[in-house]
């Protein structure tokens, strides 16, 4: 009779993680996530904005096209026109707005232009600062403003009392000078309007905005300053007749012409 065996028992250690290699790979993870999720947005976000652009790009186009329109049957006013805050609803974008603005275009008078080519402080003033005029690339180093200076400031024009103020021939040029920028500052007064568009919409909770700048010119009113001499037809050489007189230094003439 054999003794019975007796069984054997084999410890056996199983690998396995640790809790701090645990923990350190849920932080890269987490991080690794972190980094996908902002990028995923990130893309969403741009290709939003993008599609968002084309359609504001065209709603604003239309919109120009509209306010053109406008002017065009109503005519320029001597007052700013202007509409805040308007959806484009009618088009079926209820979420997108916008606003508007119709200004008059406005040069400088005479008298300011003149005070900055002389350097003025009140002229200046008018320019953003009394230096401002004899600054380089300046005003007074243009071809306007060093002709004003070489007229004296327009002495005989202005009222001043400036370098060129007895001298005939600076104050008649100061004269055509004057009558030709005061024509010029009217033309741009009544046939010229600045339209300024402002559009904003969302993107993703975002706000966001775009502003379109565009000038509008009206040719009936430009031609009613000019009294019509954009219209008329120059008669040809030759085809005039006239008369005239002259009597020593002091003689004076006349003509008249008429095309056939």
């Amino acid at each position: 009779m054999t003794a019975p065996r007796m069984a054997r028992s084999t410890n056996r250690t199983r690998a396995g993680f640790t809790l701090l290699e645990v923990m350190i790979g849920l932080a890269v993870l987490g991080l690794g996530l972190t980094v996908l999720i902002k990028s995923a947005a990130g893309n969403i976000f741009n290709a939003q904005q993008a599609h968002m652009m084309g359609i504001v790009t065209d709603l604003a186009r239309a919109k120009m096209y509209d306010l053109e329109d406008k002017l065009q049957k109503d005519g320029f006013s001597d007052t700013e026109q202007h509409e805040d805050d308007q959806a484009f609803s009618d088009e079926g974008w209820p979420s997108i707005h916008y606003s508007y603005k119709v200004e008059l275009v406005e040069l400088p008078s005479f008298d300011v232009l003149t005070g900055i080519a002389q350097g003025r402080g009140s002229g200046a003033a008018g320019s953003g600062g009394a230096g401002a005029g004899s600054a380089e690339g300046g005003f007074q180093n243009s071809l306007l403003g060093g002709m004003l200076s070489q007229f004296g400031g327009m002495g005989g024009t202005a009222g001043g009392a400036g370098k060129g103020s007895g001298d005939v021939a600076a104050a008649l040029g100061g004269s055509f000078v004057q009558s030709y920028y005061t024509m010029f500052q009217q033309i741009l007064k009544d046939s010229v309007r600045k339209v300024t568009l402002t559009v904003t919409w969302q993107v993703m909770g975002s706000d966001r905005d775009m502003k379109v700048v565009t000038f509008l010119s009206d040719g009936a009113a430009m031609d009613k300053v000019l009294n019509g001499l954009g219209s008329q037809e120059l008669p040809q050489a030759g085809s005039g007749s006239g008369s005239g007189g002259a009597g020593g230094t002091g003689g004076t003439g006349g003509g008249s012409g008429k095309k056939p």
